[in-house]
């Protein structure tokens, strides 16, 4: 069964939308319509929503949320970085397979991905891929290109997680992973 139900996604997808769109108007105004790897029309990262919305910031301390943390982690559980990732309709692009730590390097390098699925993600609508095993060899090299962050190493034998509204992917931050593209006409959310 899915961690939240309906109504909380509903509340939380209502909580999140008047600050994605903040991002979105912003990003109209800049050059080509970008920041670094926000594009308006295409994807938008909304930041620290839990400093901006109690409901966000009780949404993400969810008891379920906060056991499986614990049982994968220990009992010392912070929440270190959140976001709201809108995949928009017809989104060719793939986001490139990349590691959450080689965007921001932290010590110690393994923290968990708590990837909360607010609509249904598969792949045509750019559910998440991960590349098994390779989150025992620490932090990769990357290479910076337009889409993003990109580890250097091929990635073989990448799988896909296909969510329904309500799950939560769950890996490490040093797990290799990338989002395909949006290839429908609804907004994928995350």
């Amino acid at each position: 069964p899915a961690v939240f139900d309906a109504d909380r996604l509903a509340r939380a997808v209502q909580e999140i939308e008047p600050f994605e769109k903040k991002v979105e108007d912003f990003l109209r105004t800049q050059e080509d319509g970008r920041l670094f790897i926000a594009k308006a029309g295409a994807i938008t990262f909304t930041t620290h929503l839990v400093a901006q919305s109690r409901y966000l910031r009780e949404f993400s301390a969810a008891p379920a949320v906060l056991g499986l943390c614990r049982d994968l982690i220990g009992p010392d559980v912070r929440l270190y970085w959140d976001q709201a990732v809108y995949k928009k309709p017809g989104n060719p692009d793939e986001f490139p397979f990349h590691q959450d730590n080689g965007y921001t390097y932290l010590e110690p390098q393994q923290y968990l991905t708590c990837w909360v699925a607010l609509t249904d993600a598969d792949e045509e609508n750019g559910c998440p891929w991960v590349a098994p095993g390779l989150h025992r060899h620490g932090t990769l090299a990357h290479e910076l290109t337009q889409l993003g962050w990109r580890c250097a190493a091929p990635m073989a034998r990448a799988v896909p997680i296909c969510v329904r509204a309500g799950d939560i992917a769950v890996f490490s931050s040093l797990t290799p992973h990338r989002t395909g593209p949006n290839l429908t006409d609804a907004v994928r959310k995350t």
